[in-house]
């Protein structure tokens, strides 16, 4: 291979600063647009022949009937995946500790603790996982018992406002080894219950979001202080109780998992499961309390005492028992391996439709986000591909993001381009 001068590695430099800068991102479109002949999965495990119409950023149609506008000539077109829990925009490179934003190591307890504060829009990550077909992400934080506010954001937009979906998503909670460490935290599972209770019992919600608006306000006419209005940690565990936000409970091991529904249930917590590689042990216990689970990841081995009992055979399992899931991946470097990942558990049991909904409307359908399906009054976010999006060999071809067509690139396509015709 031939040597690459300074001057040419500095222009390919200055080049790929500009792509970053400005990547291809979209906004809500106007305007009416139409693409038919398509094969066509609709992201509920369904799927059919036809067309689809938009217009300003919703899809307005979609159906064999709709013909017309640009022929996608039988093309696979799907909502694309929402990745349902990682650290996405909140870390550049794994082994460089100044990019990362993922732990508040400040305290063991921090529910006050915003994803959104952190998330970067422009993260070459965020561009890589959007080449391989993911148009959302559940936004995670983690380290210790109590480690802050998830969010749901789309992989495009100029800014964090652009890329938003909902916030906060949850407050997330870490049981089993993911719940020790942080200065002055638990070392013990025991240590982890006794903070996690500790934090519930000692801010109640009030009795109703009446009285909330209340406090703080002195009546006309009163002498007294006013009380003191919640502080923001107060206002999210409040919204915890009243199940206007989610718990998410991050647990491995069958009894965590365990301890998982029994806080749900002592404090009538509107909960979800992130993690569950031994799930399949309490599937029933899982069913039974209709509490849904952010799956994976689907390859988790029996690596560690957390989940000695981790199966390919988890997902089918649980999806038999009738629990309710979406994927996930540990990392978000390797989220865009999530649709081959899905293609084991469908190798070990699952049936493709349930895969297929578990990469896409599921995990946005637990917080009744309109997206991640093809369906009429849904965001007109999707992706085209050249095959069946669980086999490994098919590529992305086309993405759109509210009805805008986003170029398919990332700064590995950019530097291919760049460099290609070196020899």
């Amino acid at each position: 291979m031939a040597s690459v001068s300074r001057r040419e590695l500095l222009v390919g430099a200055a080049a790929l600063a500009a792509t970053l800068a400005a990547p291809g991102r979209a906004r809500a479109a106007d305007g009416e647009r139409t693409y038919s002949n398509a094969r066509i999965l609709v992201g509920d495990g369904t799927e059919l022949t036809g067309g689809i119409r938009t217009f300003d950023g919703l899809i307005t149609a979609v159906g064999p009937e709709i013909a017309g506008g640009e022929d996608l000539q039988g093309a696979v077109v799907y909502p694309g995946v929402y990745l349902a829990g990682a650290a996405l925009g909140l870390s550049e490179v794994d082994l460089e500790g100044g990019s990362h934003d993922h732990v508040e190591g400040g305290g063991v307890n921090v529910p006050q603790a915003r994803v959104i504060d952190a998330y970067n829009p422009r993260s070459a990550v965020i561009d890589v996982c959007r080449t391989g077909g993911i148009m959302g992400a559940l936004v995670i934080p983690s380290g210790g018992a109590v480690a802050g506010q998830a969010a749901w954001m789309r992989t495009f937009g100029d800014t964090v406002g652009d890329a938003l979906l909902r916030a906060p998503a949850g407050v997330c909670f870490g049981l089993g080894h993911a719940g020790t460490g942080g200065p002055g935290g638990p070392t013990s599972r025991m240590g982890i219950a006794m903070v996690i209770r500790d934090l519930l019992e000692a801010n109640p919600a009030p009795a109703s979001p009446a009285a909330d608006e209340k406090k703080g306000r002195r009546k006309k006419g009163d002498d007294a202080a006013p009380e003191k209005p919640p502080t923001s940690t107060q206002a999210i565990l409040h919204a915890l109780h009243r199940r206007e936000t989610k718990a998410i409970f991050t647990a491995e091991r069958a009894s965590d998992i365990l301890l998982a529904l029994e806080l749900a249930d002592a404090y009538d917590l509107d909960a979800v499961l992130l993690g569950g590689a031994e799930a399949h042990l309490v599937a029933d216990q899982l069913a039974a309390a209709h509490m849904p689970v952010l799956l994976g990841p689907i390859t988790t081995q029996p690596s560690s005492f957390d989940t000695l009992n981790a199966t390919y055979e988890n997902a089918a399992r649980l999806h038999a028992k009738g629990v309710r899931f979406a994927f996930r991946v540990g990392g978000a470097h390797n989220a865009r391996d999530l649709t081959t990942e899905a293609g084991i558990a469908v190798a070990h049991g699952l049936p493709r439709e349930a895969a297929v909904a578990a990469l896409t409307g599921n995990g946005p359908g637990f917080w009744k986000l309109d997206v991640g399906r093809i369906a009429v009054g849904c965001e007109a976010s999707f992706v085209m591909t050249d095959g069946d999006p669980l086999q490994p060999r098919t590529r992305v071809l086309r993405h759109w993001g509210r009805g805008v067509e986003i170029p398919v690139h990332s700064r590995q396509t950019d530097l291919y381009e760049r460099f290609k015709t070196l020899k």
